[in-house]
């Protein structure tokens, strides 16, 4: 790979050649210490000395997506699929994630189909299948959880106790899951969740630990695991929040369990986005204990209408909280601040 660089030849100086393959070279090390900008620069700069490399366009893609810039990101693995590189199998793939993320999941799972058909034993193989099923879930239009997907999240009745602070409970009702389903790991973690909001750190911290060293780390984990860190004032804690960050899940319930991760880090206008994103998604039921946490978030960001709006629909739902909400509908009206105990998201009087 030529470097920027001169040498010195027969009194002469010879400039090394710049050509897209060493733009390429800088942007992947950019990328390497998260000098995004930097190497999206560099990357298209690759591309415009040499436009019909494929592999310089699907690395900005990818690049892109990590952003969010779904659609940016898609249009240039559009150009690899039909005009550069039909037979670049991993484009599809990289194609039908962006698809997914963007809410078409008919034509994110015909680009995963194609992708299987064209390398069933590929690299991203196992994911593709993995994603396919994902979006079978996604589809689904029933408003409540099925039993295979209770199986698969836990379910909300965990969450629920969680949620309004019931941690013993909650404890105990996830030791008796587990005893039933021993290797639904997301147990587990509500299990390590009860524990760290009865203080006993050590027994929740083992807990994660051992999930994130299995084979196929537990997402769920790694983001309590953000917050156990934060919560103990760990110096590597600043380290996990910021992947948190970074993060982009499909899953509905992962991007669930994101948000509220965030929120207890302090991640607010972060966390507001996903909820924001999720109160539009049907297959989260819009309870309660969860519309509550997008209020706080709200009051948090600074948009008290919508923490307003969403406590006065609280109040008509559910008249056992009407002393929480009306307290919390006070504080607004008298312009405090929020607290950032995490206890306010509690959804408890």
């Amino acid at each position: 790979m030529p470097e920027i660089e001169t040498r010195a030849k027969k009194g002469r100086v010879i400039p090394f050649i710049q050509d897209g393959g060493y733009f390429y070279k800088k942007g992947i090390e950019a990328y390497q210490n998260k000098q995004i900008e930097k190497a999206i620069m560099y990357f298209e700069r690759a591309i415009r000395l040499d436009p019909e490399e494929p592999v310089f366009m699907c690395q900005l893609a990818i690049v892109l997506s990590e952003q969010g810039n779904y659609d940016l990101s898609n249009e240039w693995l559009h150009k690899i699929k039909f005009d550069v590189a039909p037979d670049m199998s991993e484009c599809y793939f990289f194609m039908a994630n962006n698809l997914a993320h963007l809410g078409e999941f008919e034509e994110a799972k015909e680009n995963l189909e194609e992708y299987l058909k064209m390398d069933e034993d590929g690299e991203f193989a196992d994911d593709a299948e993995s994603l396919l099923d994902m979006i079978e879930r996604q589809k689904d239009p029933a408003r409540e959880f099925s039993p295979e997907q209770q199986k698969m999240h836990g379910g909300f009745h965990l969450i629920a106790l969680l949620n309004r602070g019931d941690f013993t409970e909650a404890e105990q009702e996830a030791r008796k899951l587990i005893g039933e389903e021993p290797d639904n790991w997301n147990m587990y973690v509500y299990l390590a969740e009860s524990l760290i909001y009865q203080n006993e750190w050590e027994d929740a911290e083992n807990i994660l630990q051992d999930l994130l060293l299995k084979e196929e780390p537990n997402f769920l984990a790694q983001c309590l695991m953000a917050v156990l860190l934060h919560l103990k004032r760990e110096p590597e804690a600043a380290t996990w929040v910021k992947n948190l960050v970074n993060l982009r899940p499909i899953d509905t319930w992962d991007c669930h369990y994101l948000a509220r991760a965030l929120s207890m880090t302090g991640e607010y206008k972060i966390a507001f986005a996903w909820y924001d994103k999720l109160l539009g998604d049907y297959s989260l039921p819009k309870l309660p204990h969860i519309t509550h946490q997008m209020a706080i978030l709200s009051w948090h960001c600074g948009d008290l209408q919508t923490a307003k709006h969403i406590w006065e629909d609280i109040r008509q739902e559910d008249v056992k909280k009407q002393g929480l909400i009306t307290y919390l509908l006070s504080e607004i009206e008298k312009g405090k601040k929020p607290s950032h105990d995490r206890r306010q998201f509690l959804y408890r009087s």
